[in-house]
């Protein structure tokens, strides 16, 4: 009978531990372009403001995340930005105005939309690396849902109009 229990433990413990061993399905530490839509980082809550990313014939939708800077950046929609690549992970354009800043952070995913408050850039990220964000972190203002592959695949210098859909 002790036997029993001793084996019934000793199981149940390897099951538990590689339970915890097991890759987090959530966890992608490299994403290339997609035009798959992203889950949301915990603590944002998409809205329904969905919005437009054109560069020439090609198209991108997005959702806005529901915090202050977000809905700065809709209110300067219409708005066209020059887009440059950063470190072949981002695409960054200065916008109009500062927005207000927010709480930023050192991390992002592909497909998601970011403000850098130090220079005023709205960044699309379309692919993941070990990159950390350096204080004062990035502000995440939104989500690409379809499209991305034309972010990424867009030339240096490429016009980039932002529409409210």
């Amino acid at each position: 009978m002790r036997i029993r229990l001793v084996g019934l433990v000793a199981a149940a413990a390897v099951a538990g531990l590689s339970a915890c061993a097991s890759p987090s399905t959530s966890d992608s530490s490299v994403a290339s372009p997609t035009t798959q839509p992203t889950t949301t980082q915990p603590g944002q809550q998409v809205t329904s403001t969905q919005i437009r990313l054109r560069i020439g014939t090609d198209e991108a939708t997005a959702r806005l995340y529901d915090n202050a800077p977000a809905r700065e950046f809709a209110s300067l929609l219409p708005t066209t930005l020059s887009l440059h690549d950063l470190g072949g992970r981002e695409k960054a354009g200065a916008l109009p105005r500062d927005l207000t800043s927010g709480q930023g952070q050192s991390d992002y995913r592909a497909g998601q939309l970011g403000y850098w408050p130090p220079s005023g850039d709205l960044a699309i990220y379309y692919r993941e690396d070990s990159f950390r964000i350096p204080d004062p972190g990035i502000v995440m203002i939104g989500e690409i849902e379809t499209g991305l592959d034309a972010i990424a695949n867009s030339d240096d210098d490429a016009s980039l109009i932002v529409t409210a859909d």
